[in-house]
């Protein structure tokens, strides 16, 4: 068992209970708030705590909440709900898929080191500690030619190292959105393992985003935890395509390493202030992705495994490095 930061305050692992492992409050861009008329704080809080409402309703206990500061995260949203949110919520620190321009003038230590700043100090300021570190590779990975030593792909290599060693140096875990159908996964893990992390304690994030079951048991097979933490829709094709992925994992003895989530945001920016923002955001996996596996041959402890140990185990082994 090891200790878990929330934005709460501290508590072990083994109180995390049913996890959602790929979540946000909000997302948009770093300084939104700074925009005239984008961002109505009370309602962005109304709605927030309504969806942890629901969530907690539909029997989920914690959610990781992956938005680091240049996709939108709001420290003073995290305050407001700190103290009545149903659900255990834990932040991150890191960065998002374009690696913002003030970190080309540091080295892999120099980012870590902020990094490890704000896991062990605060972030801007505040009491808000991050219990989790968030990477981003999508299209931006296939661009290695322009500039040099800043190029995108550097970029996102860079600030990797440096997330590796900030997780070695705070016992944090590292959650990673990929573009699957790239398979980014896999130069993720030999980054990672290049710099003497346990593998146990990174997320392959948003791997249902393909059906290439070689590659996604491929990751589990190297110890990662398998994110299939994308599920927009209750349509049944959707559920029964999305929740497939989850029973051929388990079926392959992989349900420890395998953890559960939406991508999911009640108050984010992105995508239209009604649609996008829904109160029941937190909940296909519960009300429409559990039933499916257990109709079709998961047993409980394979939910469990998925939704409950799976987490706690990467922060156990982030821990223990």
């Amino acid at each position: 068992m090891s200790t878990v930061q929330t934005i709460s305050g501290p508590i072990p692992s083994s109180e995390l209970g049913r996890t959602l492992s790929h979540e946000h409050l909000t997302n948009g861009t770093a300084g939104m708030e700074r925009v005239p008329g984008l961002l109505d704080r009370a309602e962005m809080i109304d709605r927030c705590l309504e969806a942890l409402q629901v969530a907690h309703d539909a029997g989920i206990d914690s959610l990781i909440d992956l938005t680091p500061f240049d996709l939108g995260r709001q420290v003073w949203l995290f305050e407001a709900v700190a103290d009545r949110s149903p659900l255990n919520i834990v932040c991150a620190t890191g960065v998002y898929r374009w690696v913002p321009v003030i970190y080309n003038g540091w080295d892999e230590d120099e980012i870590a080191a902020h990094f490890v700043r704000e896991i062990e100090e605060g972030i801007e300021g505040s009491q808000i500690r991050a219990g989790a570190i968030k990477l981003a590779w999508d299209i931006e990975y296939r661009l290695d030619e322009a500039d040099g030593p800043n190029s995108p792909r550097v970029m996102l290599e860079r600030t990797a190292r440096a997330a590796a060693r900030a997780s070695k140096a705070t016992g944090v875990p590292i959650s990673c959105h990929t573009r699957a159908v790239d398979e980014l996964g896999t130069p993720f893990l030999d980054l990672f393992e290049d710099e003497g992390l346990d593998l146990r304690a990174v997320t392959i994030g948003h791997s249902n985003d393909t059906q290439d079951l070689d590659y996604l048991r491929g990751l589990a097979a190297r110890g990662a935890t398998v994110g299939l933490d994308r599920f927009f829709s209750t349509e049944d094709d959707y559920v029964a395509e999305r929740s497939a992925i989850a029973l051929a994992l388990a079926q392959a003895g992989y349900a420890e390493q395998v953890c559960l989530g939406h991508d999911g945001s009640p108050a984010g920016v992105w995508g239209g202030w009604a649609e996008a923002r829904r109160s029941d955001c937190w909940t296909r996996v519960s009300l429409h992705e559990v039933p499916w596996l257990l109709a079709n041959g998961a047993s409980e402890d394979d939910v469990d495994a998925m939704l409950r140990r799976s987490i706690a185990a990467t922060f156990e082994a982030a821990a223990a490095q």
